[in-house]
């Protein structure tokens, strides 16, 4: 470390780290006399990955003086012939060279002697030899001469595919088991719908990054979630997020001028060169230069051939002589968030015919989502289990007996449910206001259209009050509980004004004497309120 230019500070700590530590070890429940470990940090250790590249460092310049005096021959590549011997991630190396038992043999011997210098073990039987352009029966060979396995393609470096084609949708089933994996581990009768919504937008945003930034994802792969404002769950669309990676790529190629990766493409221009790489961006970017003291992108990206008519919209690039400007990001910098929400817009904007569910913030995500189901119509009412083929003894109402049970009928125009949303305009003051379909109940804010606070409060009461009627229909249907009125306004009354005095203390201070008398008070501006004596 001191000759890699490490500071004497810094490698005090280091080796602290590495000789001051002692491990205990707990048998049944009891721990054991501390030792120290003879082969230094814990396995697992964040600090781990970071010692082990500086240690690796000692094979990387190996290489390089076994290139230099000309032992080892490269494998050439680009327009410039760059040579590339060897590329490290962590504990993972990959060679490159010329097909001859020369070069092989003394890869082998470059690894033992790192073996020797560093007292690292190097597992050959893990390691796997790939020749490019030559039989089976060569390579087999060839392995058995230094000692390894021999490995084929398709085959997976770093947990990406490397020989198979990506353009066919076979291709990303390895993804998609992985995603049925995570999502099958569930215990889902034991997770909210909130709960299942927050892991799901948790897997979404980590799983497929690393394949999104690299490979342009069939259409059959790219399942589209809608967000809040088109009738979604805020999910987030993976087709938005897969075109806004690989141009994050084109972005990194027009700044990253030093970068390894770029220098097999050649040199930078206002087109990239025709590789299989800018092929795969080019089918979603179109390059035209504007003039010789600027250059000008403009992107012929359109909405998705499952979208008529898809419209071409334009990203704009202005480029200086040192740096290119990104339009779309106050910075100039490119955001992959800030395109995919173009993208987005774009998309459902023109297109979306969803019924719009605006996101409030007084409810719980529970509520949220429970709201979002009614809308899309996937409450499982005896309706709607009977269109799936479920067999049902009937399908008549399970609280009035007399009418077919349907979303509308089981929340708002059942006999049994409309005495309630009866009292509960009284209860707001909104008697010269009706309720008797969905959108009255879940989407229109009638009676306050002029005040945001207040259509946000009544808007927020009447999905509270949706939940918890369907709450007691289930405890009707499943545990012969009493169908108790009363008992159903006076949770709505105190749910609500328990979730929302905890999401609104700050702005309004609200009171529960005051809110179970006449919570339009608060819709009321401060100097026009009038409290209850």
């Amino acid at each position: 470390m001191h000759f890699m230019g490490f500071g004497s500070k810094w490698i005090s700590f280091i080796r602290a780290c590495l000789y001051s530590s002692s491990i205990s070890i707990l048998i049944n429940g009891s721990p054991t006399k501390e030792f120290v470990p003879e082969r230094g940090i814990r396995q697992g250790d964040p600090i781990s990955p970071f010692l082990f590249i500086i240690v690796a460092e000692g094979l990387n310049i190996l290489v390089k003086r076994a290139l230099s005096n000309g032992h080892l021959q490269g494998l050439k590549i680009g327009h410039d012939n760059l040579v590339i011997t060897h590329l490290q991630y962590a504990d993972d190396t990959i060679f490159f060279g010329e097909w001859n038992k020369r070069n092989a043999k003394y890869i082998s011997k470059l690894l033992k002697c790192f073996e020797n210098i560093s007292g690292l073990k190097v597992n050959f039987r893990k390691s796997k030899l790939y020749g490019i352009g030559t039989s089976t029966t060569e390579t087999e060979q060839m392995a058995r001469y230094i000692n390894c396995s021999a490995g084929s393609t398709p085959f997976t470096y770093l947990g990406l595919p490397i020989g198979v084609p990506t353009s066919h949708a076979s291709s990303w089933q390895p993804i998609v088991e992985k995603f049925d994996k995570r999502l099958s581990d569930w215990a889902a009768k034991s997770i909210s719908f909130g709960g299942r919504l927050t892991i799901i937008k948790s897997i979404l945003s980590s799983i497929p990054l690393y394949y999104f930034s690299l490979f342009h994802t069939p259409a059959a792969i790219l399942k589209i979630i809608l967000p809040y404002e088109n009738g979604g769950l805020n999910v987030g669309s993976l087709f938005a997020k897969n075109i806004s990676l690989l141009c994050k790529g084109w972005w990194r190629f027009k700044n990253e001028h030093n970068a390894l990766w770029v220098a097999p493409f050649g040199k930078r221009s206002s087109k990239p060169k025709k590789s299989r790489t800018n092929q795969e961006l080019s089918s979603h970017l179109r390059f035209q230069s504007a003039s010789a003291m600027a250059h000008r992108l403009v992107s012929g990206m359109t909405c998705g051939s499952d979208l008529k008519p898809s419209k071409p919209f334009s990203i704009d690039y202005t480029y200086r002589p040192d740096s290119w400007k990104f339009s779309l990001d106050a910075s100039g910098l490119f955001t992959t968030s800030s395109l995919s929400n173009l993208i987005n817009t774009l998309k459902y904007g023109i297109h979306s015919q969803n019924i719009s569910l605006p996101r409030n913030k007084f409810v719980p995500q529970k509520v949220f989502i429970f709201t979002w189901r009614v809308i899309q119509l996937k409450i499982p009412v005896r309706s709607e289990l009977d269109k799936k083929g479920i067999d049902l003894h009937s399908i008549l109402c399970p609280l009035c007996y007399h009418h077919i049970e349907t979303i509308e009928h089981a929340l708002i125009n059942c006999p049994k449910v409309s005495p309630i949303w009866a009292q509960m305009l009284d209860w707001w003051n909104q008697n010269n206001t009706s309720i008797y379909d969905i959108n009255g109940a879940i989407i229109s804010d009638q009676g306050f259209q002029h005040n945001s606070i207040g259509s946000s409060l009544w808007q927020a009461t009447k999905w509270i009050a949706c939940s918890i009627i369907w709450k007691h229909r289930n405890l009707k249907v499943f545990s012969n509980k009493i169908w108790n009125p009363a008992m159903l306004i006076s949770e709505i009354q105190t749910q609500s004004f328990s979730w929302i005095s905890n999401r609104s203390r700050k702005k309004i201070p609200i009171e529960w004497h005051q809110w179970l008398l006449n919570p339009s008070f608060y819709v009321a501006p401060p100097s026009n309120r009038m409290g209850v004596g």
